[in-house]
């Protein structure tokens, strides 16, 4: 007894420095934003930008006596792109970014064939770099994307890649001596044939019939562009692609059985593709750029992205690939260091599938703070959405075992066009309520 009294009135003090430096350990200062854009909505900025302004909402009027918040936490936003819709908008950002210690960024403007045959305006974008280098980057959903098909028009039998092909043969011809591709969003489901046919090669077709879906079948054997001197210039170009799936060219993970339904296919229409796209390798011999023959070429990684334009870069044009993830954020802008760094990560995206966990943006913050290890533990993972449907269990395995919570616009409003209509304010008042109930469960 006596013991203890001469310990006790020490004891609570030590327990309270204890307790403090626990609390002041799980304290949140440092908030990373790096969100994907709200497919049909709002851009990666615009959802940025919402998150922010809910966190602000909340943090400016808490009690910050009772908050995990510190008093003036540090808000870091990262834009993000995947190789869709967008990307090449970023990629002349970050480079206008670089620009301002020297080099050059030009929009080239073109005139092209669109997915539907019609000529549309399409561009890309050119940096000069300081050591004279010529970087490109051809964005596809700008001249064969998804969005450039009416609804009612959507058939990946009708639509063509023929544009992108003009596009990557402008740049070319630019001088560029990389030449990245962002293959997301588009509308077709070609194998490439269009996009080979704008290029200047020879897709076995009459003059005059631009390749599309329907004339898979009727294609012969794809030879290298009559223009030596162009052919010449194209086998010192690098090509790399970027994407954010992973899937073949053919079979029940390929490009037609996959995504062809999105673009406007039944599943009888997307069988058949399939089928066409397996005769089409028989065709496709090997080109001097060629490093694989084209049934290897057909399983790599990406080969099905963009309706099979993955395969068609692959095999004619010998292209790499790389993640959009990685590519806009390690590679440009170091998210690595950003989420080593933050207490909270707060990531985003419209609908949440199983997709999501793979090389697009949910996924790559998911593996970063993995592959943070035992400097993650203590980190918390946000993810802001229209709707999910995978549980937060499935975050949590590829983040490290982390702290995940997943929310929902659905929850606040239910009808996905009235959500849609309104997403910036939806998205800011979700955050508002994340920030709110974390602080109410302490």
């Amino acid at each position: 007894m006596f013991l203890y009294i001469l310990v006790a009135p020490f004891a609570n003090p030590i327990v309270k420095v204890i307790k403090m430096q626990v609390e002041i350990k799980m304290q949140i200062r440092n908030i990373l934003i790096c969100p994907d854009k709200l497919k049909g909505g709002l851009s990666s900025s615009s959802v940025a930008s919402a998150i922010k302004e809910g966190l602000q909402d909340y943090i400016f009027n808490r009690d910050e006596n009772n908050s995990i918040f510190s008093r003036s936490p540090k808000i870091t936003a990262v834009e993000m792109a995947d190789g869709g819709d967008g990307s090449a908008w970023l990629f002349r950002k970050l480079c206008q970014e670089k620009g301002e210690r020297g080099g050059r960024v030009r929009d080239i403007e073109c005139l092209v064939t669109g997915p539907l045959g019609n000529t549309i305006k399409a561009g890309y974008v050119l940096y000069e770099k300081p050591d004279g280098e010529s970087v490109a980057f051809v964005e596809c959903a700008v001249a064969c994307g998804l969005a450039l098909v009416p609804e009612e028009r959507r058939n990946p039998l009708n639509t063509t890649t023929y544009g992108v092909g003009q596009l990557i043969r402008s740049a070319v011809e630019s001088g560029a001596s990389t030449v990245y591709i962002g293959v997301g969003g588009s509308s077709s489901n070609d194998c490439g044939l269009g996009m080979l046919q704008g290029l200047g090669f020879s897709v076995g077709l009459p003059e005059g019939v631009l390749a599309c879906g329907r004339v898979l079948a009727s294609a012969g054997r794809v030879e290298e562009p009559s223009d030596k001197s162009f052919m010449a210039r194209l086998s010192r170009v690098k090509f790399i692609i970027i994407n954010d799936v992973d899937n073949p060219l053919c079979g029940p993970q390929g490009a037609a059985m996959t995504y062809s339904p999105q673009k406007g296919a039944d599943r009888k229409m997307a069988e058949m593709l399939d089928e066409e796209a397996l005769r089409f390798l028989s065709r496709c011999g090997r080109t001097s750029l060629s490093k694989t023959g084209a049934n290897e070429a057909a399983l790599f990684p990406g080969a099905g992205t963009a309706g099979g334009m993955g395969f068609a870069l692959i095999h004619f044009l010998g292209a790499g690939s790389i993640g959009g993830f990685r590519f806009f954020g390690e590679e440009l802008q170091d998210i690595y260091s950003k989420i080593a760094e933050a207490d909270l990560v707060i990531t985003g995206e419209g609908k949440v599938d199983s997709q999501v966990l793979q090389g697009k943006v949910v996924g790559g913050c998911c593996k970063g703070l993995s592959a943070a290890g035992s400097s993650a533990m203590g980190k918390r993972l946000w993810l802001m959405c229209g709707k999910s449907e995978i549980a937060e269990e499935d975050l949590r395995k590829i983040a490290g075992d982390i702290d995940v919570s997943i929310f929902q616009m659905a929850d606040i409003e239910p009808d996905m066009k009235v959500r849609m209509s309104n997403e910036h304010a939806l998205m800011r008042r979700l955050v508002y309520l994340a920030a709110k109930e974390l602080d109410g469960h302490l």
